[in-house]
Formats: structure tokens, sequence, C-alpha cells
């Protein structure tokens, strides 16, 4: 089952200064993820694990 969004990834705090976070594998921003997998880099190992757990429904 495809999810719509995917925010269960593991985040980091970009800046300590401000409430900004990012993918804690990839380093993308969460603004520039907006939930969709397809906005993690290619080589995230988050995106990766979730292509597989994907095709395995598929």
């Amino acid at each position: 089952m495809k999810k719509i969004f995917y925010i269960d990834y593991p985040q980091e705090k970009k800046d300590p200064l401000f409430n900004n976070y990012r993918c804690k594998f990839c380093k993308e921003s969460s603004l520039k993820i907006n939930g969709l997998l397809e906005n993690h880099k290619v080589n995230c190992e988050y995106r990766i694990e979730q292509k597989k757990l994907l095709d395995e429904f598929i």
C-alpha cells in the first residue's frame, strides 16, 4: 500500500535557532521534501528502503 505522505523519516534539526528540520540520511530540508518520497535524494537510505517495501506489495 502506497502512502500519500511520508513523514515518518528520521529528522534532525538543521539550525538550533530555528524550527527547521532535515532528513537524517540525505540532509534534504523537510520543507523541500514536503512529505513526498520523490523529494528525498535518490541515494537516500530512507527513500531506498521505502521503495523496497513498495516493490514487495506490487
